[in-house]
């Protein structure tokens, strides 16, 4: 079977909020392939510089090689000699490289549809339409309590619910003003819908891909096969887990009452355009006043002197 990247779809999102989940429900369906996350905008197209012109039979080289020693690679179960020759035989350019990387995917998958899931490629969602003009996008969103909630136990924090915040409203700012250009290529959908209502959000995620849903995609934890490595990245080990929607709402036992009223000072407005609605109403106004550098020395004056924790 040969598989061409002409369409590929990408699952995208601030980090930790759903893009595994959704990848795992997609990998079961018969006719998809879903990639682990390459980054492979901002591991090699920035850093474009470093390679020089890929005419030049070293420097081209050099970027398949880099490809083929990333972590994911190995796990994507990608024959490295299929990716080389599938590549060299391409046009030297770093979107032939990637539809390389994903056709070979796909095709040792078995798989007729190709997808690729990178969190951070929501950034990057411009340079990608370039690369693929016909890509689909899937952005899902999560809360931001529950994000940053999250992060506390991961190596990406930036170590303080404000700074947290400000990572996400980055990410659903940069959405929102640079989506993809193409229209009908981009679809929104909630974390929370995912795991509250899976049956008909992935029909309706199945439709805008232009497959059929099929019911084997919610009992997704059931396939043993999984990219995910665990013992490289621990945090990802509920994706492997069936849905559990009691876990919504850690975040309301787990972040204090100041910490809450912070993190809606800081994401309050790009939050309600995806419907999340703020708890600490007055107090996250005060806050969303104060200049962005006290709100972190105020959190941890209250943590420190006053002990406040609720």
């Amino acid at each position: 079977m040969v598989v061409r990247c002409r369409n590929p779809v990408f699952l995208v999102g601030c980090p930790r909020s759903g893009t595994t989940l959704l990848q795992r429900m997609l990998d079961a369906h018969d006719s998809m392939a879903i990639a682990s996350e390459t980054h492979f905008v901002r591991r090699f197209w920035l850093k474009r510089e470093n390679y020089g012109d890929l005419a030049t039979d070293e420097n081209y080289k050099r970027l398949l090689e880099d490809v083929v020693g990333m972590p994911e690679f190995a796990e994507m179960g990608v024959d490295d000699e299929s990716f080389r020759n599938r590549a060299r035989a391409a046009e030297r350019t770093y979107a032939a490289v990637f539809a390389a990387l994903l056709e070979t995917f796909a095709e040792q998958h078995g798989a007729s549809f190709i997808g690729e899931k990178t969190p951070n490629h929501l950034l990057h969602m411009l340079t990608l339409e370039r690369f693929f003009p016909d890509a689909k996008y899937i952005h899902i969103v999560r809360d931001p309590r529950a994000v940053v909630n999250s992060w506390r136990n991961v190596p990406w924090s930036t170590g303080n619910v404000v700074g947290d915040a400000f990572v996400w409203r980055r990410y659903m700012l940069v959405a929102r003003l640079c989506p993809p250009r193409r229209s009908n290529s981009l679809m929104v959908i909630r974390f929370e819908d995912l795991v509250l209502r899976p049956e008909p959000t992935l029909t309706d995620v199945c439709r805008f891909i232009g497959i059929s849903f099929q019911p084997g995609m919610c009992a997704f934890h059931d396939k043993r096969e999984s990219a995910i490595n665990l013992s490289r990245e621990p945090w990802k080990a509920r994706a492997n887990q069936p849905l559990d929607a009691n876990r919504l709402g850690r975040w309301r036992d787990e972040l204090s009452r100041l910490d809450i009223a912070l993190i809606e000072s800081v994401a309050g407005r790009e939050m309600h355009k995806y419907e999340y609605t703020s708890i600490c109403g007055r107090f996250s106004a005060v806050m969303l006043k104060l200049p962005v550098w006290s709100r972190e020395i105020i959190r941890r004056l209250f943590r420190r002197v006053f002990r406040w924790n609720t």
